[in-house]
């Protein structure tokens, strides 16, 4: 049996205190099992054991019952899991055969099965380490194991980043709400910030236009400094109204035309920083631009103003951090802040809590 899981080579703990006590905050994307014997198997069990400096803290376990309805759940899921779908949720194509997927824990030779997208929150007096995978399976009536052990990290960032907006915003679908941005590969440690009127509205008035929304129009700036790698300047703007798309035939041929990434990011810069960090900015008014491909910004640098382009509801600035220049590819970062300050007046380095609400000075 061999076993594989994403993101590769370690996972990511957004450790925060709660007191005295550390809460460890991991997703593990996805965990890949395939049947390298040369006779059938039948997984009887699945465990997850959470290590502090190794010893378990928490075990959780899927019995065989359970396992006959994940392993179905994952077959049905991995179809989707095909071209740039494929890249934005798994950062990478073919990591599951979608020829030799089981839809059952028995595995035939060179059958697959796994699980997709296990959180875990883990609340102990120390972040937690490890992740030590096991697959418990019957092979000629006997009774066998597989393990794959997980490293997890806090991971520091290699730069100095301040916001980039400037005044009261706030922080939605942050890494805390996982049914959103979490879900994708480069995206995990993504926010989306939003400027609300006096009444604490995000939306003036129905169907208003795009102008009309507190964040409309106000300036982007560079997180710190860095050079344009990628950047576009040309997709059209949402029509006005809340959640209102342009049709989706215009958006397909405007996708085919500009490319994936334009499609669902809209107007966006990618800026590389030193230590292989990257910045992302999206869905900015076309044509506001201030740089080009190449090149160098320097950190609080106007760089566009925030617009409705791409997939996007209403005006809002998409930002994450992350570790390459494709956003298809590459893995998202934590991205802590150096002049921002919660609803406290406090100083805050990295947002915590979703729907959170910050002071970018």
């Amino acid at each position: 049996m061999k076993l594989f899981f994403l993101p590769q080579d370690y996972l990511i703990n957004a450790a925060r205190k709660v007191g005295s006590i550390v809460e460890s905050d991991v997703l593990l994307r996805a965990l890949r099992i395939k049947n390298t014997n040369s006779e059938a198997v039948r997984i009887k069990k699945l465990s997850f054991d959470i290590r502090i400096k190794n010893k378990t803290v928490k075990q959780f376990v899927y019995p065989e019952e359970i396992l006959e309805n994940l392993t179905q759940i994952l077959a049905k899921n991995v179809k989707n899991f095909r071209g740039e779908i494929a890249q934005i949720f798994l950062g990478m194509k073919g990591f599951w055969n979608n020829e030799c997927i089981s839809s059952k824990p028995t595995l035939e030779p060179n059958q697959e099965t796994g699980v997709l997208l296990e959180h875990f929150k883990i609340f102990q007096k120390e972040p937690i380490d490890e992740c030590i995978v096991s697959v418990f399976y019957t092979k000629n009536s006997k009774e066998r194991n597989s393990i794959c052990k997980i490293p997890i990290i806090q991971y520091e960032n290699k730069n100095r980043y301040i916001f980039p907006l400037k005044g009261v915003w706030l922080v939605a679908n942050n890494y805390d709400n996982i049914h959103i941005h979490r879900r994708c590969h480069s995206e995990e440690f993504a926010i989306d910030l939003i400027k609300l009127n006096s009444d604490f509205m995000i939306v003036p008035e129905k169907n208003c236009d795009n102008k009309n929304y507190p964040s409309y129009g106000k300036k982007i700036y560079a997180v710190t400094d860095g050079k344009v790698v990628d950047c576009f300047n040309e997709f059209p703007e949402n029509p006005p109204g809340w959640r209102s798309r342009l049709p989706e035939e215009k958006w397909n041929k405007f996708k085919e035309k500009y490319g994936f990434v334009a499609g669902v990011a809209g107007n966006y810069i990618i800026l590389r920083h030193s230590g292989d960090e990257y910045s992302f900015y999206a869905h900015m008014i076309p044509g506001s631009l201030t740089i080009k491909q190449g090149d160098l910004v320097k950190q609080g640098q106007v760089i566009g103003l925030l617009g409705n382009s791409g997939n996007s509801d209403a005006p809002h600035l998409h930002f994450h951090l992350m570790n390459g220049p494709n956003i298809l590819y590459a893995r998202g970062l934590p991205c802590h802040f150096s002049n921002i300050r919660d609803i406290a007046n406090e100083r805050l380095s990295f947002i915590e809590e979703n729907n959170s609400m910050v002071n970018a000075e």
